[in-house]
């Protein structure tokens, strides 16, 4: 499946007068629900545990999946599933907490849990999914922490990259983490000088009707130098578009078209 072109996002205003819209934000209070529902599924680590592997390194590479602000590993089961679907077999997830944390160490701590997962599994390489919050703390371990190193893909999905206008509102005693959301905060700032050309493979998944991520084009990344496929998924909302089949199979299709698994196939 080829990834398709980015498009503009239309207008908030324009977009009130589409009835698709509201066919969109149906489907959003309809995700909250079910992530609500499975939130309790998702306490505690996931743990490191593998499928069988296959012996086909393309398959057998491991995917590490990071949730994003005030969520867990069990909002994932849309795109688990999928991926599982589709034959890979060491897909991980991984819990943090972002209360008492700040970007630049929860970037740390994502660190350490590749690490342990390359440990674990034997490979020196992985594909890193992050929804939301989950893709910043990505942004920042590749450009800040050395890990375009360890990253063969590097997925985001409706990730405020540029920041996102509701973190402005956050008091000065709220979280530093959602603080540093802010557009041109120093964190927002210092990723957008940071970034540099490296092998990793960027993919970003976004949306017109992200609430929370506002404006919704700060979901694409526009860093010239990460050079990455930014893909429309339209009339879906925050969570919508984490349970998404088409960004699902979107997932799969990136990682299995990544540099391991196209020099594996050749």
């Amino acid at each position: 499946m080829a990834l398709p072109i980015p498009q503009p996002v239309k207008p908030f205003v324009t977009a009130l007068r589409r009835r698709e819209t509201y066919l969109g934000y149906a489907r959003e209070a309809m995700s909250f629900a079910k992530c609500v529902a499975r939130y309790p599924l998702g306490f505690g680590d996931g743990g490191l545990r593998s499928g069988r592997p296959s012996g086909e390194a393309d398959r057998d590479t491991p995917v590490l999946l990071v949730h994003g602000f005030g969520h867990n590993r069990s909002g994932w089961f849309v795109v688990d599933e999928h991926l599982r679907h589709a034959g890979l077999t060491s897909v991980h997830r991984w819990n943090y907490d972002p209360f008492r944390h700040d970007v630049p160490e929860l970037a740390e701590m994502l660190g350490e849990r590749v690490e342990r997962l390359c440990a674990a599994t034997g490979f020196d390489r992985v594909h890193v999914v992050g929804h939301s919050l989950g893709g910043i703390l990505l942004r920042w371990y590749i450009q800040e922490l050395g890990g375009d190193a360890r990253v063969i893909t590097a997925i985001t999905v409706a990730s405020p990259h540029q920041g996102t206008r509701l973190a402005s509102f956050v008091p000065s005693f709220g979280s530093l983490t959602a603080q540093q959301l802010a557009p041109g905060s120093w964190l927002m700032r210092r990723l957008e000088r940071a970034a540099a050309p490296s092998a990793v493979r960027w993919v970003a998944f976004y949306s017109n009707l992200d609430f929370f991520v506002q404006p919704a084009t700060s979901a694409m990344i526009t860093t010239p130098a990460l050079r990455a496929t930014n893909v429309l998924v339209k009339d879906a909302g925050h969570l919508s578009i984490l349970l998404s089949s088409r960004v699902a199979d979107g997932v799969v299709d990136a990682i299995q078209h990544s540099p391991v698994a196209d020099a594996v196939a050749s």
